[in-house]
């Protein structure tokens, strides 16, 4: 997956970069190296991209108020709790 197909499959998604970072637990930086191309899109960070786009997954990562203070694993943690759509 190359940048432009990485920032595709994001607004596809409706992710930002600092939400797939999230996501992926790697931090907004590596996503948004992904995302200009600086560093290679990790394989099982397309593969899980191109199932999300080819099921019509969608997540909505609701992030609590004092996020900011929390490790990303707690913050992700709470997230997947909240909802996974598919998408008709």
């Amino acid at each position: 997956m190359d940048a432009q197909h990485y920032r595709d499959a994001l607004t596809a998604l409706g992710l930002t970069q600092a939400a797939a970072g999230e996501l992926f637990e790697v931090g907004e930086r590596s996503s948004r190296r992904w995302a200009l191309g600086e560093a290679k899109v990790p394989p099982m960070v397309a593969l899980v991209l191109e199932l999300m786009l080819s099921k019509r997954i969608r997540l909505e990562l609701h992030i609590p108020a004092g996020a900011a203070r929390m490790p990303v694993r707690q913050v992700w943690t709470f997230s997947a709790k909240q909802a996974v759509h598919v998408l008709d």
